[in-house]
C-alpha cells in the first residue's frame, strides 16, 4: 500500500536522495543537506502548531510504501510565499509602441519583476522516483495535499500557486538564464538557483535589471522557453491543470518556467472533497478511484481506495494505513 504522510526527523536520508536525483531547477527542493534538514524541520513545526490563518508554515509530505517500508516520493505546500522574505516573478505583459504619424503601432512582449503572488500559497518540491510513476501514485502524492488543504482551509491563503521547472538541458544550462540572469550574476544557473535557498532572496532586486526586459531583445532560444514547463514535469502540469491550475503570463525569474495558480476554493478536489464515516469491510477492488485521508493534521494519512455505490467501504489494512477506526470521520474525492 501506498500512503502519504508528514516527513520527519527520521527520513532525512532519503529526503537528501530525492533532491539528488530530481536534479537542477527543483528551486524548493535543492540539494543542499543543511537546507533540506532545515525543511525537514520547519515541516514539523507546521503540522504541530496551532494556526487560525495563513503565515509562514510549510508542511512536507513523503509517500511510502509500506510493503517495502520505504520513502518514493515527496511534495511541499507552503501556507504563503513572500511575507519575510520576497517571492519574485517576471509577469509578461504587452508594452504598445506606437506613432501616429508613421501609422505604426507595435504591442511588444516584455517581462515585468513582480510581487503579485506575495501570500499566496504554494504547491511545490514534487518529486516521485520513476518506478512509481504509474497506477496514480503520482495523483495520490501530489492531490494528497489538496485534501490536506480542504482539511484545513484556515491553514491557507484564497489563492495557491505552483512554481513549474522551466526548460533545462541535459548539461544544466538554462537558456533563458544564459540570455538574461548570467549578464547580471556572472554565474552558472545551478548556483544562482541554490542561493535562492540558503541566502536572504533581496539579492535579486539588488542584481537583477528593475525595469521591463523587452522579450525581443533577447535570444531566440531565451525567447522560445518563456513560460515552457520541462518535459520532467509534464505528468504533474497535466495533474495540476486537471485540478483547475493554470498559467496567467507569470514565469520565473530564473528559468521562465510557467507560474499555475487558481483561486483555492476552486481547486476541483477541494470542491469535490466530502466527508463519510469510516466502515470496514471486504477490500472494493472495483469502483471509482478515490483518493481518502483521514482528518488529523500532526498525523495525516492519505491513500488511494476504490468507492462502489454510496458507501466508502475500506478493508482493516486500509484503516490501518489512514490510523483511523470503524466510525471516524473520513475526507475524500474522486480522483
Amino acid at each position: 500500500m501506498l500512503v502519504v504522510r508528514p516527513i520527519k526527523s527520521d527520513d532525512g536520508e532519503a529526503f537528501n536522495d530525492f533532491a539528488a536525483a530530481a536534479g537542477v531547477g527543483q528551486t524548493n527542493l535543492p540539494n543542499h543537506p543543511i537546507h533540506l534538514a532545515q525543511k525537514i524541520n520547519h515541516s514539523e513545526l507546521s503540522f504541530a502548531s496551532s494556526v487560525e490563518h495563513a503565515g509562514e508554515e510549510g508542511y512536507t509530505f513523503v509517500m511510502e510504501d509500506t510493503h517495502t517500508e520505504r520513502l518514493v516520493g515527496t511534495c511541499t505546500v507552503d501556507a504563503t510565499v513572500g511575507l519575510s522574505q520576497p517571492h519574485y516573478t517576471y509577469r509578461v505583459d504587452q508594452v504598445t509602441h506606437s506613432s501616429v504619424d508613421l501609422k505604426i503601432n507595435n504591442r511588444i512582449p516584455a517581462l515585468h519583476m513582480s510581487h503579485d503572488y506575495t501570500g499566496a500559497s504554494r504547491l511545490s518540491s514534487f518529486y516521485l522516483e520513476p518506478d512509481y510513476r504509474c497506477d496514480f501514485y503520482d495523483q495520490l502524492l501530489s492531490k494528497s495535499r489538496l485534501l490536506f488543504i480542504a482539511c484545513f482551509p484556515e491553514r491557507f491563503a484564497a489563492t495557491t500557486i505552483a512554481e513549474m521547472k522551466g526548460v533545462i538541458g541535459s548539461d544544466g544550462v538554462s537558456p533563458f538564464w544564459e540570455s538574461v540572469g548570467r549578464h547580471f550574476f556572472t554565474m552558472d544557473f545551478a548556483e544562482a538557483d541554490l542561493l535562492t535557498t540558503s541566502s536572504n532572496k533581496h539579492f535579486i532586486a539588488n542584481l537583477m535589471p528593475r525595469y521591463p526586459l523587452y522579450v525581443p531583445l533577447l535570444s531566440d532560444k531565451a525567447q522560445a522557453v518563456i513560460g515552457q514547463h520541462h518535459d520532467d514535469v509534464e505528468d504533474i502540469v497535466n495533474i495540476l491543470e486537471h485540478e483547475g491550475l493554470h498559467f496567467e503570463g507569470h514565469v520565473d525569474i530564473f528559468d521562465a518556467g510557467p507560474i499555475l495558480e487558481v483561486r483555492t476554493r476552486l481547486i476541483r478536489a477541494i470542491r469535490h472533497a466530502e466527508q463519510t464515516q469510516a466502515l470496514v469491510g471486504d477490500e472494493v477492488l472495483q469502483g471509482k478511484r478515490v483518493l481518502v485521508c483521514n482528518n488529523s493534521c500532526l498525523d495525516f494519512r492519505c491513500i488511494i481506495a476504490r468507492k462502489q455505490g454510496l458507501s466508502l467501504v475500506l478493508s482493516e489494512a486500509q484503516l490501518d494505513g489512514l490510523q483511523v477506526a470503524t466510525g471516524n470521520t473520513l475526507t475524500y474525492c474522486q480522483l
